[in-house]
């Protein structure tokens, strides 16, 4: 990990206590900025309440230590998501203390990517390899395919709009960028559009 504090004109590593330095996902607690979360590639998930300025991992539960994603709870922060190989969600509720899988009808795939709904609560998504996009409305209890639409079901990357929430944006392995709009059922989902 290295940090810039003037806007990217200088960069120094803030690695202290994170023992895998492929890092593969970053988040920082929207409430306490100094807090930050480090997915990495085979070391699990670390965790530094000093800016980074030194890590400590936080595994326990976590029975697989390869992450791709990381998703904080805009309106829990102490409610963290990750994404793994293989192995699906699993979601801590005491800011990475402890771990558990959510991952009913998800299980067996690669969690690349993972936005929360900040308008819906328990609302998320997770985008995988191969599968395309999954959706829970209850905390990652369960989860069910939204992919109507996706010609590429590799998604590597998904982003909520900041401006019109209900729109999400799926990233995905060289087919382009797709977008889902919510209908007239909340919960009725497509993916209508290739954005190339």
């Amino acid at each position: 990990v290295f940090k810039s504090t003037n806007g990217g004109g200088n960069w120094s590593d803030f690695n202290t206590g994170l023992t895998n330095t492929d890092v593969d996902a970053l988040a920082i607690d929207p409430a306490t900025p100094t807090t930050l979360y480090a997915g990495t590639d085979g070391g699990g998930v670390f965790k530094s309440t000093n800016g980074g300025g030194n890590w400590s991992d936080f595994n326990t539960g976590l029975i697989n230590t390869d992450v791709h994603a990381l998703a904080i709870d805009p309106a829990t922060p102490t409610t963290l998501y990750v994404g793994t190989d293989g192995s699906g969600v699993f979601k801590s509720t005491n800011g990475g203390v402890s771990w558990s899988a959510v991952n009913t009808g998800l299980t067996s795939f690669y969690v690349l990517a993972l936005a929360i709904d900040p308008m819906v609560l328990n609302t998320l998504y997770a985008g995988t390899e191969g599968g395309g996009v999954f959706k829970s409305t209850n905390g990652g209890g369960n989860w069910s395919a939204v992919n109507t639409g996706l010609t590429n079901t590799d998604v590597y990357t998904l982003a909520i709009d900041p401006i019109t929430p209900t729109t999400l944006y799926a990233g995905t392995w060289g087919g382009g960028v797709f977008d889902m709009e919510q209908v007239e059922n909340p919960y009725n989902l497509y993916l209508p559009a290739i954005l190339r």
